[in-house]
């Protein structure tokens, strides 16, 4: 099911002649929230090929062995019974769709649509030909990263321009938001029961994520109806003073969108993808490698 919900439309008696011949050239927004419950996950990670020979033979293959192929493996779980509360997603679709249909907000895109699926998304899209929209399509994971999680949410964004027409263009971007880690383990989950009772860190974590990630929408649905030459420059993590926990980014790459608590990175090393990660100071400890 898709709901459409047009934001701060004006009702066309109060619109005088001139108003009424200008077409809304804002794009449209299609978001696609997440599906499901929220999975703990973990990443495959293998060690380096220098490191698996050296910690065999200091432990011996047998013993090493479960350490070494551990990490190889991608896996997703259900959370431990006792992280679990009345809402499977602790909440983050609804807290999203909360931040996003906000009738009162003054966003920059004409509708907003909520899609369940990609064939939902271009039905929806054939309805606006010739015109421009932004498609979200969100997920959100609980990374296991062993003595600690860490709340993580992947936007996958595609500007979408001309739509219908022959001259159609399709731009993604990976957009990856990592809340800071929090110390529990999921094999000793009653040792970390206050992070993830209602309303709790971990929950506060998710409302935060679904503030955040809605004020960036705004601003890069915004700048899609600007032409490029008006948007602003983008100062870099350098001229800035800023080492987020990155490995892989550069004091060169610009910063897309600045919070207070979080910083929006164009990644160099990676082609099109932005990080949202946890802002720290140049005085702080320097980026570790995930």
């Amino acid at each position: 099911m898709i709901v459409a919900a047009s934001i701060g439309a004006t009702p066309a008696a109060t619109l005088g002649p001139a108003t009424e011949l200008s077409p809304d050239m804002r794009p449209m927004l299609v978001l696609q929230p997440p599906q499901g419950e929220l999975m703990l996950v973990h990443h495959a990670g293998p060690l380096p090929d220098r490191q698996a020979p050296s910690l065999a033979q200091k432990l011996g293959y047998w013993i090493a062995a479960p350490a070494i192929d551990r990490d190889h493996e991608e896996r997703r779980t259900h959370l431990p019974s006792a992280w679990l509360t009345a809402s499977p997603d602790r909440g983050f679709s609804q807290a999203l769709l909360m931040q996003l249909s906000q009738v009162s907000s003054n966003w920059p895109w004409r509708t907003l649509v909520i899609s369940s699926s990609g064939p939902e998304t271009d039905s929806q899209l054939q309805t606006v030909p010739a015109q421009d929209a932004i498609v979200a399509v969100v997920q959100a994971e609980l990374v296991d990263l062993g003595d600690k999680v860490e709340f993580h949410v992947l936007m996958d964004l595609v500007t979408v321009r001309a739509i219908a027409t022959p001259h159609e263009t399709r731009r993604h971007t990976q957009v990856e938001y990592f809340a800071p880690a929090l110390a529990a383990d999921r094999r000793l989950p009653h040792r970390s029961l206050a992070l993830f009772a209602a309303n709790g860190p971990l929950d506060e974590q998710v409302s935060t994520a679904a503030a955040d990630l809605s004020q960036f929408l705004a601003t890069i649905v915004a700048r899609v109806s600007v032409p490029d030459s008006l948007h602003p420059h983008n100062p870099t993590l350098g001229k800035l003073g800023l080492h987020p926990s990155c490995g892989v980014c550069r004091a060169s790459d610009p910063v897309v969108y600045l919070q207070p608590g979080r910083v929006w990175v164009r990644v160099g090393k990676l082609p099109g993808s932005i990080l949202a990660l946890p802002r720290q100071s140049a005085r702080s400890q320097p980026p570790r490698t995930r």
